[in-house]
């Protein structure tokens, strides 16, 4: 591969993480002004303090404050954590990936996990787990293209080689063998698989990518995020059923 494909991404400021901190931090302020305001500690003048809890959302606010707080810090604001500890440049080329003084080898990654619905991508290698938030860096979806060409063709090749063999390749639920596919004990021969895609849905706000296997007349549908190394079995399948 070309030198020139080397190619650094600078960290992204998450704004709707800072949005959730910002509200977590208020909401954390008028809680601890409406449990002070009885010892005397006026965070907020007390006649304000004293409205607010004798609104509707008072007792609400009294009994699920804290954990409301603790939800929005540490859940719906976390990835603002995740930018601080995250190192200033992250560098792509087609060795691996280096972010400081941390190296991984393309050739070192076992496994790959897309989870669309968090816009990440999970690699497993041999000295450990790296949880990549694509949204982070800039240009998102030229490191996500990067990475998945250098991954999916290695392990594409290992996969090959496999089946070639005879061994099976467990992908999630589904394991990849060389009369075709089996999906809880029962196996969809070559020829009873029609086609392989990948389908984007969208239940009640929450974004989630399907991976539709389409044998013996019936589509399946499998969620990507559980099916380890969803684009390696894509890419197989796609080949072998293009003939």
């Amino acid at each position: 591969m070309e030198a020139a494909l080397k190619r650094s991404h600078h960290k992204i400021l998450p704004t709707h993480s800072v949005y959730w901190f910002l509200a977590g931090l208020a909401l954390l302020y008028v809680e601890a002004a409406a449990l002070l305001d009885p010892l005397g500690v006026p965070l907020l003048p007390h006649q304000m303090v004293q409205d607010v809890l004798r609104s509707g959302f008072g007792f609400y606010l009294l009994l699920l404050g804290i954990p409301c707080c603790i939800w929005v810090l540490g859940w719906r604001a976390r990835d603002l954590f995740v930018w601080l500890m995250a190192p200033h440049t992250l560098t792509v080329d087609d060795e691996g990936l280096r972010a400081d003084g941390t190296r991984i080898r393309w050739r070192d990654v076992r496994e790959i996990i897309e989870q669309h619905a968090d816009d990440c991508v999970t690699l497993r290698h041999t000295g450990g787990t790296l949880r990549l938030r694509l949204f982070l860096w800039s240009d998102p979806d030229v490191l996500h293209d990067a990475v998945l060409e250098q991954v999916v063709s290695r392990l594409l090749e290992r996969v090959i080689h496999q089946v070639s063999a005879g061994k099976p390749v467990r992908f999630g639920p589904l394991v990849l063998g060389d009369l075709g596919l089996i999906h809880r004990g029962k196996l969809w021969r070559w020829d009873d698989i029609e086609s392989i895609r990948l389908q984007d849905e969208v239940d009640q706000g929450y974004a989630s990518r399907d991976l539709v296997i389409v044998a013996q007349g019936k589509a399946r549908k499998f969620d990507e995020a559980k099916v380890i190394n969803a684009p390696v079995l894509l890419a197989y399948l796609s080949g072998r059923l293009a003939g």
